[in-house]
């Protein structure tokens, strides 16, 4: 799996940015500054106004990001851009509604202009009215990234699970992102080892990840750490420099 940036035997980092937060052009340079930093791959987020699966932190800048006038089609050219400037893996995530409302066959060939590592839609159902949607993702080669969460039944998890291509997607918690927690619940990591268990697909982890410690303590259980709100929040504070630094921080503590 190193083309998608995953390591064997190594806790690889996915960084989270809104396309168009707090503009288009320093979007475009902090996720820059997170793939130089150490970024192992870059989760390009295509803002909507109804992110359900977001915290406030994230809300809040899906909305500037739209104010400011970014939209799918911008989202992928930064994603192109991304791809060719620094060679990282790129994942783009969205919301379903965003797919359906540009069509499917048109927001798949963008996906595919812009060389997009893979698709992580977690409002997607899990059900055969999508049928499109995953014979486009056979058809085109297209890494579909399912995100399971703990309150998940059981079947359905094992389902989600074998249907996933790329990596598993699972959440520490159920709920929204972005909420800052001393450590990372015995739980989450409970649940994280039970998803290894039914794919030999990696698995990534995320949803409140807020510290270098907390992101060095998925080592050994998870295969990738996502950290998101949290580089949004010292973004707001610190800018693109004080992104760029906590990265650098992530990566070397666990080296």
């Amino acid at each position: 799996m190193s083309e998608l940036g995953i390591a064997s035997g190594k806790l690889s980092l996915m960084t989270h940015v809104v396309a168009g937060y707090p503009d288009p052009e320093r979007s475009f340079e902090l996720a820059v500054t997170m793939a130089e930093s150490g970024s192992d791959m870059i989760e390009v987020q295509i803002p909507f106004s109804d992110p359900l699966a977001d915290g406030p932190v994230i809300m809040k800048a899906n909305q500037v990001a739209l104010d400011a006038g970014m939209t799918p089609v911008k989202a992928f050219e930064m994603v192109r851009e991304l791809r060719l400037s620094t060679g990282k893996p790129v994942f783009v995530m969205t919301y379903a509604n965003i797919p359906y409302a540009i069509g499917l066959k048109r927001f798949f060939s963008m996906a595919l202009e812009a060389d997009v590592n893979g698709l992580i839609v977690p409002d997607l159902p899990f059900d055969s009215s999508l049928q499109e949607y995953f014979d486009l993702t056979a058809e085109h080669d297209m890494n579909n990234i399912y995100v399971v969460s703990p309150d998940m039944e059981p079947d359905r998890l094992r389902d989600a699970v074998v249907s996933s291509s790329g990596f598993v997607y699972t959440t520490l918690r159920v709920g929204i992102t972005g909420a800052d927690r001393g450590n990372i619940s015995g739980k989450g990591l409970e649940f994280v080892r039970t998803v290894k268990r039914y794919t030999t697909l990696p698995v990534a982890a995320g949803f409140g990840i807020s510290s270098p410690e907390q992101f060095i303590s998925l080592e050994g259980i998870a295969d990738i750490g996502v950290i998101g709100s949290k580089l949004i929040k010292i973004y707001d504070t610190g800018g693109t420099e004080e992104v760029g630094e906590f990265v650098k921080k992530c990566v070397s503590d666990h080296m």
